[in-house]
């Protein structure tokens, strides 16, 4: 929690000077990147977030990966965060600093779950809907889990829909079970 309360922080501050740079776009695709890269590249990744590398190491490592690509507030920025101890964070501000950036841009992410694939026109209308019912341009996360045998499950944030096949047979199943038997 108290971690998640600091990169909210980071994130913030990077924002902050991003959009005082005119450069959120530019800071954006550099995280981007930088997450793709430590994905990508696990023994990049345990360097950076292994405690008992020295920090001026990590510092070095980043400095020659990254020499170049990244604009100079955001070498700096990970640069601190390394001086801070504070490197472990990085995944919680890439993921805050989109959510900062998608707010601005009235933008949301909505995770949905279907039984089968959903084709491109069925997404497109299931973004429409729920971008009437948000007020917000909405972005599709999906993912499929046959489990639930048929229709959707949405969540907007801390919202959840739950329109699946299952569900409805588990409320059933319950309503059933608890009548009166005359």
């Amino acid at each position: 929690m108290l971690k998640d309360q600091l990169a909210i922080k980071y994130a913030q501050a990077l924002y902050e000077l991003a959009a005082e740079k005119s450069m959120l776009s530019e800071a954006e695709q550099q995280l981007k990147e930088l997450e793709k890269a430590l994905t990508a590249y696990p023994d990049l990744a345990t360097l950076l977030y292994h405690p008992r590398v020295d920090a001026k190491a990590k510092k070095a490592v980043l400095t020659q990966v990254f020499d170049g690509e990244l604009a100079d507030f955001v070498q700096r920025f990970l640069l601190l965060l390394i001086d801070k101890r504070r490197e472990t964070i990085l995944p919680v501000i890439f993921t805050e600093f989109q959510r900062l950036l998608n707010e601005a841009r009235n933008i949301i992410e909505v995770d949905v779950i279907t039984a089968l694939p959903l084709d491109d026109a069925e997404q497109k209308a299931l973004a429409e809907k729920l971008g009437v019912v948000t007020g917000k341009n909405v972005i599709l996360k999906t993912k499929i889990d046959p489990s639930i045998l048929g229709g959707v499950i949405v969540q907007i944030g801390d919202k959840l829909i739950d329109g699946s096949v299952a569900r409805q047979l588990k409320t059933l199943r319950t309503v059933l079970t608890n009548a009166p038997v005359a």
